[in-house]
């Protein structure tokens, strides 16, 4: 049953944090090459461990949070109200490691997704997960990932 919870909360945070990034480009657009500004901050929140995955621009109400018996922090969920940027990271990450951090599977995980305002580069928090399921479109976002 737990299992069961963790995977189907895990899978609920997973789309609504990708839910409006399921096309794949050739080029960046305006608003992905901004993104990239946002490095050196999503690079200080896992405090420089992982590999860098990839990187993708939400616009607002497109990052949408709806988890079931988990709270999610304040900042997380104020920012579907404003336009994001999420940057993806490999690695061994702790929540208690990573600036903040915040966990629906567990206190550590495989994946870090860093998520920064983008108008002022303010990071709103970072989102450790165990495992990526593969229903999901992830790897169309972030291929390294898968």
């Amino acid at each position: 049953m737990r299992k069961a919870l963790a995977l189907g909360t895990a899978a609920v945070v997973l789309s609504a944090l990708l839910g409006g990034c399921a096309a794949s480009r050739n080029s960046l657009g305006t608003h992905q090459s901004a993104c990239f500004r946002v490095l050196p901050e999503a690079l200080a929140a896992v405090h420089d461990h992982g590999h860098f995955s990839g990187e993708q621009y939400l616009a607002p109400r497109e990052l949408i949070l709806d988890v079931h018996n988990r709270k999610v922090p304040k900042s997380l969920s104020s920012a579907a109200k404003v336009a994001t940027c999420l940057v993806a990271f490999t690695g061994h990450f702790q929540v208690s490691r990573v600036k903040r951090g915040w966990a629906p599977q567990g206190p550590s995980g495989k994946y870090a997704i860093v998520v920064v305002r983008q108008r002022d580069l303010v990071l709103l928090a970072t989102v450790v997960l165990r495992r990526i399921p593969r229903r999901l479109i992830f790897g169309h976002v972030f291929p390294r990932l898968v």
